[in-house]
């Protein structure tokens, strides 16, 4: 009979204590890229394209709680060296350093969101005699958002980051 009414209270009190548990969730990316072309004499062209895509996303619930968290991370780098020449040198480099993130957490009245988006271009073309041209193009779009709802209300936060660098360098007889 003892056994019997400590399982009931704990059956009982389960839900009980359950809600107020905390919710947290954190998710983040890296996206390093490095992208290049050398033209070297002679005659051609040479092209050279980097594409990285993130889509991440979740969400976090207590079934004895009208709390939910949710969140997503969606973000796009290109990079793309072109050069073409005829009796000369023509370069492009490219170097792209993307990181992001995002931490929530909830629990009863109370809390938190936490984002950070940060991009690093780094680009060089060169040309040496010669006909021709070099192009670098460099592009990063990121959109981070986080919600969370509970018969408190809700609180959203969103975080966008957009980047470009084109350099270009052309030659001719002179």
């Amino acid at each position: 009979m003892h056994r019997k009414f400590v399982l009931y209270l704990v059956l009982f009190f389960l839900p009980v204590s359950t809600c107020f548990a905390q919710l947290i969730q954190s998710q983040g990316y890296g996206i390093g890229g490095d992208n290049g072309v050398v033209l070297a004499g002679g005659s051609g062209a040479a092209q050279n394209t980097n594409v990285a895509v993130v889509g991440q996303n979740q969400q976090s619930n207590n079934p004895y709680s009208p709390v939910k968290l949710m969140q997503s991370e969606n973000a796009m780098l290109v990079q793309s060296a072109n050069a073409v020449g005829l009796d000369g040198a023509f370069g492009v480099g490219q170097v792209a350093n993307v990181l992001g993130g995002q931490l929530q957490a909830a629990s009863g009245r109370q809390t938190m969101q936490d984002q950070f988006l940060n991009g690093n271009f780094d680009q060089a073309v060169a040309g040496n005699g010669g006909i021709g041209a070099a192009v670098g193009i460099q592009s990063f779009v990121g959109l981070d958002a986080q919600l969370i709802v509970s018969l408190y209300g809700a609180s959203a936060n969103v975080n966008c980051l957009g980047l470009s660098q084109v350099d270009t360098v052309g030659g001719g007889p002179g």
